[in-house]
């Protein structure tokens, strides 16, 4: 798996660092939403990082000009179970980032709208890699897990998810709000259905569609703060 890694200003190996794994939408575009935490990153400790996962989205946005793969190995991928693939290769970014980077054993995780998709999967199937999920105005379908595929990890009941969504969006987006806040509503009632505990749904006020980064790390602060 290919990755995108943005360290904090304040970084060095004399210590360990909070992570957010980012997740974009549909368009797939890994550095621009990766570019939207650093902006609202500020000072923050967080080292951020982008997996060019496969999932987030349908097969028709899934183009190889969204990618930075070797042609060869974009080929090798035509015929993987996407959500397979990017379960064990977002695994060995997080062990790559905790190695050379001294990220933390346990990362945050956000994604928006159709990385939902990518979001819910990682969090039901592997809920012990991660410190705190903060899905925005997500997409689910339960792409990525069956009966077979929810984890029993006890500690999914302590794991931290907090969905968010935009106050104010769009006149371009509005209407397709309701079947996003549907399927946010679903992926809770499947969480609670299988042992995790989600807070209700966050409103940010005067937000416009998007990733909400400002919003996401704040939320994490609180995380940590907590601790």
């Amino acid at each position: 798996m290919r990755y995108h890694v943005a360290l904090p200003q304040a970084w060095s190996a004399e210590r360990q660092w909070p992570v957010v794994v980012v997740i974009p939408d549909a368009g797939r575009d890994f550095a621009g939403n990766l570019q939207s935490f650093v902006r609202a990153r500020g000072e923050r400790p967080y080292i951020l990082v982008a997996p060019e996962v496969l999932s987030c989205g349908g097969q028709r946005s899934r183009t190889i000009d969204h990618y930075s793969y070797a042609p060869a190995i974009w080929d090798s991928l035509q015929h993987v179970d996407d959500f397979a693939f990017d379960d064990d290769g977002v695994g060995a970014v997080l062990a790559d980032v905790h190695r050379l980077w001294h990220g933390e054993d346990k990362a945050f995780l956000t994604g928006w709208e159709a990385g939902g998709h990518t979001v819910w999967a990682l969090t039901f199937r592997h809920p012990e890699r991660w410190r705190g999920i903060a899905p925005v105005s997500t997409n689910y379908q339960r792409r990525g897990v069956d009966a077979t595929q929810f984890a029993r990890d006890p500690k999914r009941a302590s794991l931290p998810i907090q969905c968010l969504r935009e106050g104010s969006p769009n006149p371009q987006i509005a209407p397709s709000m309701k079947g996003l806040d549907q399927q946010t509503a679903s992926a809770l009632e499947d969480a609670r259905a299988q042992g995790f505990a989600p807070a209700s749904v966050r409103v940010v006020p005067g937000a416009d569609h998007g990733p909400l980064a400002e919003a996401v790390l704040a939320w994490c602060d609180s995380v940590l703060i907590a601790k």
